[in-house]
């Protein structure tokens, strides 16, 4: 009787794993992409996000060479600026011109409002 609670142990230890590492392998690269139709972002991208409210967010997004600032909330995604050639081609998100130059633009759209 010891033996067999040894047994069932040993096979528990062994397949427990066996079976979480699977279970993982399968969510983390098979099942999602292939049933939601998911696939890393290779054209649009987010640059940043920006809570308003509790449900609404200004995001940063880039489409190409273009940048568009989006407004969405929980029923409705509006368009509120594109942003297509109004940097300077240094100007990447990771830099100061960029932040500049996008502060500029927003400053601008929220006058003409």
């Amino acid at each position: 009787m010891g033996s067999d609670y040894f047994w069932a142990v040993v096979r528990l230890l062994i397949c427990l794993p066996l079976v979480v590492g699977l279970i993982y392998l399968v969510l983390r690269y098979g099942l999602p992409r292939q049933l939601l139709g998911v696939r890393p972002g290779r054209h649009i991208r987010v640059i940043e996000q920006v809570p308003l409210g509790p449900k609404t967010v200004v995001s940063l997004l880039r489409v190409g060479s273009k940048f568009y600032l989006v407004g969405h909330g929980e029923k409705a995604v509006a368009i509120l600026e594109e942003l297509e050639g109004d940097f300077p081609e240094e100007a990447s998100p990771a830099s100061a011109g960029f932040d500049k130059a996008l502060a500029a633009r927003i400053r601008d759209l929220v006058r003409r409002r």
